[in-house]
């Protein structure tokens, strides 16, 4: 919410090594935006991940934005339904694309783990949702050698009130 950005942008920041700003950067609309990961590509931009609710299907979407080096703004996607859709973690996978991590309100059971793969435009190629009945978030996501992804986080359904840590193969 700083430097003007109310109600809230994404903002990314470049140090050295030092710690010492090079450079910042604002993403975002007229409505709040929440950033919750980055990561370097292997172009040797950035792309970070979040939620909006500036744009998108209605609620909360996930956001993807690509910068350049320079945290220039490249391309920027949303994914979501009308309901509240928050992304947790990227990470670019072997192909190049992407894939995407958080809890969805808009598809599957409620609160489930959705996991939606982009290809490296950040073009939607398919998206799964995983759950049991009740609520269920996912924080972080690695691919295997396999090509597979493991996703964890944490889940009341298995058993019912207990918020599990839940690993998803």
């Amino acid at each position: 919410d700083s430097f003007g950005a109310y109600p809230g942008d994404f903002w990314l920041v470049k140090t050295n090594s030092s710690g010492n700003m090079q450079w910042s950067k604002r993403y975002g609309g007229t409505k709040n935006d929440m950033a919750e990961s980055v990561i370097q590509t292997s172009d040797g931009g950035y792309a970070l991940v979040g939620m909006t609710l500036s744009s998108g299907a209605g609620g909360y979407d996930f956001w993807l934005v690509k910068t350049d080096s320079s945290g220039n703004m490249q391309w920027s996607k949303t994914y979501g339904g009308a309901h509240d859709d928050e992304a947790h973690s990227v990470i670019q996978t072997s192909d190049g694309g992407y894939a995407l991590i958080g809890p969805t309100d808009s598809f599957g059971a409620g609160e489930d783990y959705w996991l939606v793969k982009t290809d490296s435009a950040g073009n939607l190629q398919w998206s799964k949702t995983y759950a049991g009945e009740w609520a269920d978030q996912p924080w972080s996501i690695v691919e295997t050698g396999d090509k597979g992804y493991v996703i964890g986080g944490w889940s009341d359904s298995f058993p019912r009130g207990d918020f599990n840590f839940c690993l998803v193969k």
